[in-house]
């Protein structure tokens, strides 16, 4: 083979890799569908990454609910066998899910008692087993006001000294009232499903937007109307699951085109949030804070987005180094997902990909992004719905995201197989 033939392979080999992250050690080529035989549509409500980058996953098939445990390489853990028929009913909903430090999962539902929404948690032990200890019989239920207003529990949070934290969604019950007012219910429980405490944060009328947890400390981000509406503030906050006493850490007014705080992420004792702004200007914000609400004045990001990503459809996680990774679908291709990196300073990697930004391409149309995680290797596990022969179903991507690793890992076995051909 001529020298200028192996610059050309190289180079496009070198390009071919930007594009080309997916863990083909992963289910089939880095995706997992649950697409099961006969089955019309699926998503997967909740999942994580637990030790040993196994996967707890809690979706829903054709009306069926369903919890499964994966090995890292996307395939069924045979071990776990979680019955899960008490959630296959009209009354019952399940929205998220928690692993505790001994394996075993948390799952938050919300539950209709003929009245009202109750928050609803179950426990399965580590082998899918469910604890018929916890609660009642194996069943927590509760209304967190002990009153006919509507809960609806959002996240559910286990905490290092086996208590468990649920932040609900509070709608008050008012048969005159044509549009509710929402509150944010605080519910803690301890380990074996009896009540701590319950009851709301502040007692305002806010919005909650998302919620995280860390160190024993819960994180709130929510918004409250000011004057009739014509202003608006978006805050974070955070509370000691101890004494459940809040200390507000930031309040930001929000302009006409400034949304509010979209996802929290605590990581390396850092606090990140993400804000959204006007998506005819394709502007991301990454904020990042110390633990006690200050600032980073250090960290600056631009918030700038390529006009091919879908903001709305944006997600980011934070590796060990700090550095941030922004993943969108793109609003050009339907198969094609963004990736933005950012230093631990906020500016963007002009080292990877194009700019600071690749993509990847799955193997059918994309619907949305959900939650993402990264394991104890800063690979990447997204979850999503994708369009197959006219249905929606669940999916679940893993990425490796260290490109110069790949070009390298690439290059090496390309010049390999070339000088044993020669």
């Amino acid at each position: 083979m001529r020298i200028h033939h192996l610059f050309v392979f190289i180079f496009l080999l070198a390009g071919y890799s930007y594009g080309q992250q997916l863990d083909i050690d992963f289910s089939r080529n880095g995706l997992l569908v649950f697409k099961e035989l006969g089955s019309e549509s699926s998503h997967i409500i909740d999942f994580d990454v637990v030790a040993e980058s196994k996967i707890n996953v809690l979706y829903e098939a054709d009306s069926k609910k369903h919890l499964v445990r994966l090995y890292k390489n996307g395939k069924k853990d045979t071990d776990f066998s979680a019955r899960t028929g008490s959630f296959n009913n009209e009354y019952t909903i399940p929205v998220a899910i928690d692993s505790k430090e001994d394996g075993s999962v948390l799952v938050l539902s919300n539950f209709w008692n003929g009245h009202s929404w109750m928050v609803s948690v179950n426990e399965f032990y580590e082998d899918g087993m469910m604890n018929i200890g916890f609660g009642s019989s194996g069943f927590y239920k509760k209304n967190i006001m002990d009153n006919f207003d509507d809960n609806y529990g959002q996240y559910i949070h286990a905490s290092s000294t086996d208590e468990i934290i649920v932040v609900a969604k509070v709608q008050h019950f008012n048969i005159n009232t044509a549009a509710k007012k929402e509150k944010i219910g605080i519910l803690k429980l301890s380990g074996v499903g009896e009540t701590l405490s319950a009851g709301l944060y502040d007692d305002h009328d806010f919005t909650l937007n998302c919620s995280a947890m860390d160190n024993d400390q819960l994180l709130l981000a929510y918004s409250e109307s000011i004057d009739g509406g014509q202003e608006q503030a978006t805050y974070l906050a955070s509370l000691d699951s101890d004494q459940m006493a809040y200390n507000k850490l930031d309040c930001i007014t929000i302009e006409e085109n400034y949304q509010s705080f979209d996802q929290i992420i605590l990581c390396n004792e850092k606090l990140y949030t993400s804000q959204m702004e006007d998506d005819s200007e394709g502007v991301y914000h990454i904020r990042k804070y110390d633990v006690d609400g200050t600032p980073d004045t250090s960290f600056y990001d631009s918030g700038k987005m390529s006009y091919s990503a879908d903001i709305y459809n944006t997600n980011f996680v934070v590796n060990k180094k700090g550095e941030v990774f922004i993943i969108s679908t793109s609003l050009d291709n339907e198969l094609e997902i963004l990736i933005k990196k950012l230093l631990d300073t906020g500016e963007v990697d002009p080292s990877y990909g194009i700019n600071g930004e690749t993509s990847i391409y799955l193997k059918y149309p994309i619907f949305d992004l959900g939650k993402m995680h990264l394991d104890d290797k800063d690979e990447l596990y997204i979850s999503g719905s994708m369009r197959i022969d006219g249905g929606s179903y669940g999916f679940i991507s893993k990425l490796k995201l260290n490109i110069q690793q790949l070009k390298r890992e690439k290059l090496e076995k390309f010049l390999d197989n070339l000088f044993k051909k020669e």
